[in-house]
């Protein structure tokens, strides 16, 4: 470390005329991956003091102060007022999410169930052959929907893809790309939801919730539409530290619509990458969760319930109500005393008896199992990912690739329900309303299918059945539990990373569900222990997706919500801390794994451990661009075209203490005096702000203000679309009013541990490194902190000895 601390930092100086001759091998590989579509940029969360904002704050008298107060006061209210269309919007596009798939799975399973009837004989007994044809009907049916779904992913918005959970996690964490949150991949995610759900592939509706309430909350707020070319002039909003907090409200509210789970929304945005968090962004993302919930209720209250305003709990997955009768309440509870079994939990159950003391020992050991079949699937899925990113490029391919796992989910589950499942009494007294479509294919009258009622349902109503078939009136065979277990963990592995939009949340609960139904009917076969199989069969929920997702706290709160009821909280909690830590032991979770294969730049909550060996001067970028305040047009224009950097160190000369910049002494040649963005610079060229040079002062310059900067986000102008003349190339531009004169630095003897932790709390973009002497003699950015990059340098500090290069 000694040696990289003393080497010399190479870097451009721009001038007033003068550019450096820096084209060397660093600057043309830059090039090269400056329009690479896998290039990540870095949100900006710092707020750019510049002598703009200065002239509007710093020294200004109390009758302004007041109005600037009154100004902030009604942003403040109208941020709230934003929040609140955030949250109904979502609502809505996840009510018309819910009603389309809703409807159109019942049109199909009903067409397939008048097929499947005309193939029984003499009530039990199936013509083989006659199955063949509500197959294909099935597997055309579903092939057609996942068609569509692909093509519209594929041909339209790639970004639309998967639950859009890494990506949003990503964006929370400061990492941008344009695509992930466009009306285009909106309106992708939409439809493609519906046509991949309704084609009963192994995915969820809940997961994408959360990326279209994100996308929503992205565009909303802003007014614009860079691809649409609206432009409705909304100026307030318009930096990326509003769009992330409005981003991790959105979020909130697709995680509140998805599972009724107004909290753990909350929770979800702060636990899964939230690089920025205070208390009035606790308290819009809250409301905005709550509107997106009592939305939702509302539509569903008028069009399911057709009792508008008589608002349920519960979003787009509901667990239903959990209760449990124990031994000696069912001895006293039959049909012929009170009807149903809905009029005898009413008079009977006791809450108290959905768990016991002595069940925490079993959870724990559920957890540790969950955590472990979590790794084992990570693992396969993530085998199956890098063969696709390998071999799978071609879109002609994806789209083949998707009708190909279509065809083989539909024909797997749909031949399993006839050769799987089990006959059993339906017992009509015991219904409750949580049950929905028993299948009772190929059995006696009164009698249902317990595998052809999980499998060729929507995966809504399958997971109620899990979570709350009675196993002595209604039960799921241990056969069944077992096969739907192994069958959907297979199928769901091969469906994740699919090009079609798809969410995770539901089978990996279903998936879980079966486990944990399993092993409750094991547990209740002992004729003195009395357990609860739905208890079971929810911490086998529990257990599996927290070992595959690695979440803790939000999704404690997101499974205790969606129960509506607060005692599960403890035995969850406990479960999803041994799964998590039994996964974490061999390795990430699917979110992760996946981020990691994309090689986004993503920076966990805490430095790593590793990163304690090192200083500042061992990761920091050293060949920097640096120009001067006052710098010829031309020599500006083509330092953006030869490197793809985004941030430029701003320094001053000896002989500019005549100009009329603000610092009251002169600043010597090399020093640093701020920072300046690329998008900055654009900004500044396109609204032609420069003029000629008269005594080292650039004269005749336009003056633009904070608005029109705004005006102006997203800068995503390409430099080689900037129309200047020759003429405006030989001019200058004075740089002094518009970069950050104030920017976070370090040091290069600072511990890098610090480094990382100036950097991700408070949410930079650009780190300047300078020395003793306010020289800039690196730059640090998101990806001198990555794991991959650190991995890196440890290879090297342990086989190549200290002070090697970097």
């Amino acid at each position: 470390m000694g040696n990289s601390m003393g080497s010399e930092t190479r870097y451009n100086s721009l001038s007033m005329g003068l550019l450096d001759d820096g084209d060397n091998e660093a600057q043309q590989t830059a090039l090269r991956h400056r329009d690479n579509k896998n290039v990540y940029e870095t949100l900006d969360y710092d707020r750019c003091d510049n002598q703009l904002y200065r002239d509007r704050f710093v020294g200004v008298d109390a009758v302004t102060m007041r109005e600037l107060k009154k100004e902030q006061f009604k942003v403040g209210i109208q941020r709230w007022a934003f929040c609140a269309a955030i949250g109904a919007l979502t609502a809505i596009v996840a009510f018309f999410i819910d009603y389309s798939v809703r409807n159109i799975s019942a049109a199909k399973f009903r067409r397939v169930d008048s097929y499947v009837q005309q193939c029984t004989r003499d009530g039990r007994h199936m013509d083989t052959a006659c199955l063949a044809t509500p197959w294909i009907i099935l597997v055309l049916i579903d092939m057609a929907f996942v068609g569509l779904a692909a093509c519209l992913t594929v041909f339209l918005s790639p970004a639309a893809a998967g639950s859009g959970i890494p990506e949003i996690k990503c964006t929370l964490n400061g990492i941008k790309r344009a695509e992930w949150l466009t009306l285009k991949t909106l309106c992708v995610k939409v439809f493609g939801v519906i046509f991949g759900v309704s084609a009963t592939m192994p995915i969820g509706k809940e997961g994408p919730m959360i990326h279209s309430g994100a996308a929503i909350a992205a565009g909303l707020p802003f007014g614009k539409s860079t691809r649409l070319g609206l432009d409705v002039g909304i100026l307030r909003f318009r930096s990326d530290r509003e769009k992330r907090d409005f981003i991790s409200a959105g979020a909130s509210a697709g995680v509140s619509a998805a599972f009724g789970a107004q909290i753990g929304g909350v929770l979800f945005s702060l636990e899964e990458g939230a690089s920025f968090w205070n208390q009035k962004l606790t308290w819009r993302s809250l409301f905005c969760s709550m509107t997106a919930l009592f939305v939702l209720r509302f539509l569903i209250s008028g069009t399911e319930d057709h009792n508008w305003g008589r608002l349920a709990s519960g979003g787009l997955l509901s667990f239903g109500q959990f209760f449990h009768l124990s031994s000696k309440q069912n001895r006293h509870c039959s049909a012929d005393v009170f009807d149903s079994l809905d009029n005898c939990k009413n008079c009977c159950s006791d809450p108290t008896n959905l768990w016991f003391i002595t069940d925490l020992f079993m959870f724990v050991i559920m957890g540790l199992v969950g955590g472990l079949a979590g790794v084992l699937w990570v693992h396969v899925q993530k085998t199956i990912t890098v063969f696709r990113m390998k071999y799978i490029q071609n879109p002609y391919l994806r789209v083949a690739e998707a009708l190909l796992i279509c065809f083989l989910n539909t024909t797997i589950l749909y031949w399993a329900a006839f050769s799987i499942g089990t006959c059993h009494p339906r017992n009509t007294a015991f219904v409750i309303k949580e049950q929905e479509g028993f299948r009772d294919y190929f059995c006696k009258d009164g009698d249902y299918n317990d595998f052809a009622t999980l499998v060729l349902n929507p995966f809504d109503a399958s997971i109620k059945h899990l979570l709350h078939q009675d196993q002595k009136e209604q039960p799921i065979s241990l056969n069944t539990s077992a096969a739907y277990f192994f069958i959907m963990a297979l199928i769901s592995c091969w469906t994740y990373g699919l090009m079609i939009p798809s969410g995770l949340f539901v089978p990996a609960l279903v998936t879980g569900a079966a486990y944990g139904r399993f092993v409750g009917t094991l547990m209740q076969m002992s004729p003195t222990y009395d357990v609860y199989v739905g208890t079971y069969s929810l911490i086998g929920a529990a257990a599996f997706l927290g070992g595959v997702v690695r979440m803790t706290i939000s999704l404690t709160v997101i499974l205790v919500e969606a129960t509506n009821e607060v005692t599960y909280g403890l035995p969850v909690l406990i479960t999803l801390i041994c799964s998590k830590l039994v996964g974490d032991f061999f390795g990430k979770g699917i979110y992760d794994v996946h981020i990691d294969l994309k090689e986004i730049p993503l920076l966990e909550w805490e430095a790593e451990t590793d990163m304690h060996r090192f200083l500042c001067s061992d990761v920091m970028a050293r060949n920097i661009d640096c120009v001067q305040r006052i710098c010829r047009v031309g020599d500006l224009v083509q330092m953006l075209k030869d490197t793809s950097h985004n941030g430029f160190p701003v320094v001053g000369e000896a002989d500019d203490s005549g100009s009329n910049w603000s610092f009251p002494l002169p600043v010597p040649e090399g020093r640093f005096r701020g920072i300046i963005l690329r998008s900055q610079i654009i900004t500044l060229l396109d609204c032609s702000v420069f003029g000629n040079l008269v005594d080292n002062v650039s004269t005749d310059q336009v003056d633009i203000s904070i608005e029109d900067f705004a005006m102006r986000y997203p800068q995503r102008t390409a430099v080689e679309r900037l129309a200047l003349s020759a003429d405006a190339l030989e001019k200058f531009i004075d740089l002094g009013p518009y970069f950050h004169a104030s920017p976070y630095t370090v040091t290069a003897d600072m511990p890098l541990p610090r480094v990382f932790e100036v950097f991700r709390y408070l949410g930079l973009r650009h780190l300047p490194v300078l020395d003793d002497q306010t020289k800039v003699i690196g730059m640090v950015t998101r990806e001198e902190l990555t794991e991959h990059k650190i991995h890196h340098l440890t290879h090297a500090f342990e086989f190549g000895g200290h002070g090697a290069d970097h």
